[in-house]
């Protein structure tokens, strides 16, 4: 049977749309401890374990810890948050080694608004993109920090905006 080759390139195409669908397709999680839920995208999972405490943790990592990795913490909103941020800036500039190239800009559309730093970083050899994104709940702020392979991470920045946008405080 003969192709042609428009035919071939519209099975191309449709197989790129149906990938990209199923990778905007999420799956959520919800923290064992009832604190919150999101919603993971594309090859970004779960991974559970007890720290040296014997406390749980999760981190979600996308497919290797070095192509993308997300923690999530809560902590407690002294000042407004822009001044949180601001400050938190301020000391990711002394002690992050290699630190350039930050930003910061409002970001909402999710359950939670708040504010988006990004910039870049290394660690040893490895040059890292950083985004954090700071989601006010009240007098307390959620924190995700997701670090990734430059050049990966960075240009992936719809799937973090979204998994952020999905997070939602219980």
């Amino acid at each position: 049977m003969k192709y042609s080759g428009y035919a071939i390139a519209s099975l191309v195409l449709l197989l790129g749309i149906a990938g990209a669908v199923s990778a905007q397709n999420g799956r959520d999680f919800n923290d064992p401890s009832g604190q919150y839920k999101v919603t993971l995208l594309g090859e970004w999972r779960a991974v559970s374990y007890s720290d040296a405490f014997g406390r749980p943790k999760t981190e979600f990592v996308n497919r290797d810890r070095s192509d993308g990795l997300l923690k999530i913490s809560r902590e407690t909103l002294g000042a407004s948050l822009a001044a949180a941020v601001r400050q938190e800036e301020e000391n990711l500039k002394i002690y992050r080694a290699g630190f350039e190239g930050s930003s910061t800009e409002s970001f909402g559309g999710g359950a939670l608004g708040g504010m988006r730093l990004s910039f870049f970083s290394t660690e040893g050899n490895r040059k890292i993109a950083n985004t954090h994104y700071y989601l006010q709940d009240k007098n307390a702020v959620w924190v995700l920090r997701f670090t990734g392979k430059r050049g990966e991470l960075d240009t992936g920045r719809n799937v973090t905006d979204q998994i952020a946008r999905s997070f939602k405080s219980l």
